[in-house]
């Protein structure tokens, strides 16, 4: 084979390369596959499944988007909560808080994001539109007086630029959320598949957002949390996450100014902390909102 051959099939090969691979993880970031685990998310039905009653409801975006959630009443209660799910999740992913912040008085609602209603997932660039959406059906249709918000994973990360958009809301927990959306991909790339972060990540980025039509890069819950003080936030996170490191976790407390809470039990599962340390979760949860709600 001559020289010039070669070196066209070698040039074929780098541009199939660094053009299949962003597509491949472009898709992972915009179209997860949503799915329950009851090894993971434990409840995987409706929350009759935890005893509570509930509304089927329909959160409706500007962008018109209809997502179907749940809605958990708790008497004459005029404080609320929004479970906010994570990546690839649904809305079930706080029934395992729902028993115990149900009990202690608050009204829930569990919010389906707008992956799950026939549209991508963005890792809280749109996101956030979902959540204000859902913040102005608890304020103005169910008439609540106080709300806040307990993210999971990305939903911590779109409660977190949510909140500092939003100064309706009147405290924050963050459960399991990175610092940095780029920052989260390119570990989880190396990780998982051995790919360095240059060149292939900044491609995916850009790929991104052409594909998503967002900033990418503007992802950075780091730089927005500190903007929701005098608000108070508490982050929750694994010691030894296997998907979000700890890093993050320290990041975002470090960012965050007064008033803030953290709690970093000891357990290895990406968002798992109800799992493995139920009781002192629950309790730690129920204590934060009681106090800022």
């Amino acid at each position: 084979m001559k020289k010039s051959h070669r070196i066209f099939i070698l040039a074929l090969a780098l541009l199939l390369i660094l053009s299949y691979i962003p597509w491949y993880f472009s898709s992972l970031v915009l179209y997860p596959s949503v799915n329950c685990k009851k090894e993971h998310h434990v409840y995987c039905e409706t929350p009759k499944e935890i005893g509570l009653d509930f509304e089927n409801v329909t959160i409706e975006t500007p962008s018109g988007l209809q997502l179907e959630s749940w809605y958990m009443p708790s008497g004459n209660s005029k404080k609320g909560v929004i479970f906010v799910h994570g990546h690839g999740g649904m809305k079930n992913e706080g029934l395992r808080f729902a028993n115990s912040l149900h009990k202690a008085g608050f009204n829930l609602l569990a919010l389906d994001l707008r992956r799950n209603a026939g549209s991508f997932a963005s890792m809280g660039f749109y996101e956030s539109e979902d959540l204000i959406s859902a913040i102005d059906f608890m304020l103005n249709e169910k008439k609540l007086e106080s709300v806040g918000l307990f993210g999971f994973s990305m939903g911590a990360a779109t409660s977190i630029l949510t909140m500092e958009k939003d100064k309706r809301v009147k405290a924050g927990l963050f459960s399991s959320g990175y610092a940095s959306a780029i920052d989260v991909m390119s570990e989880s790339a190396k990780r998982d598949f051995g790919i360095p972060y240059f060149p292939l990540i900044p491609i995916v980025h850009q790929v991104l957002n052409l594909r998503g039509d967002m900033k990418f890069e503007t992802i950075v819950p780091e730089n927005k949390i500190g903007n929701i003080s005098p608000r108070p936030i508490c982050i929750f996170h694994c010691n030894q996450d296997n998907y979000v490191d700890i890093s993050h976790a320290e990041r975002l407390f470090n960012a965050a100014k007064e008033p803030k809470e953290k709690w970093i039990p000891v357990c290895t599962k990406h968002e798992q902390i109800w799992n493995t340390n139920k009781e002192e979760a629950e309790k730690r949860a129920v204590s934060f909102f009681k106090k800022n709600l």
